[in-house]
């Protein structure tokens, strides 16, 4: 199963991100799992992926060349291009809903967890 993770900027209870994870490695194996390259719990999202032997991708959003957009813009191409099978959705922002009603525009199962 290919599992994309979202969640707000500031979101940091890696307790709840790894205990989601694996309920739901439970379930189903996880393959891979995505992320956006985010500042608190891309460490803690990848070192669960190393130990259920699952591969990982990242796509930071590019300040650079897309400035404020940059989230908006790394969301819609992170759910083209990663094709995952669900999507974690942790307490955000307006990019984190975003990304969520991508996902539902896009008929991608979208698991919010509450904080």
């Amino acid at each position: 199963m290919r599992v994309l993770i979202c969640a707000g900027r500031f979101y940091a209870d890696s307790n709840n991100v790894t205990r989601i994870l694996e309920l739901c490695e439970q379930k189903q194996p996880i393959d891979v799992v995505i992320h956006g390259g985010h500042q608190s719990l891309g460490g803690i999202i990848e070192g669960w992926a190393r130990d259920a032997d699952a591969h990982v991708v990242r796509y930071p959003a590019n300040w650079a060349m897309h400035g404020k957009y940059a989230e908006v813009r790394r969301n819609l191409f992170m759910l083209e291009d990663s094709r995952p099978d669900v999507i974690l959705a942790f307490p955000g922002g307006e990019d984190t809903a975003d990304c969520i009603s991508l996902a539902h525009k896009a008929g991608i199962k979208v698991i919010e967890i509450d904080s």
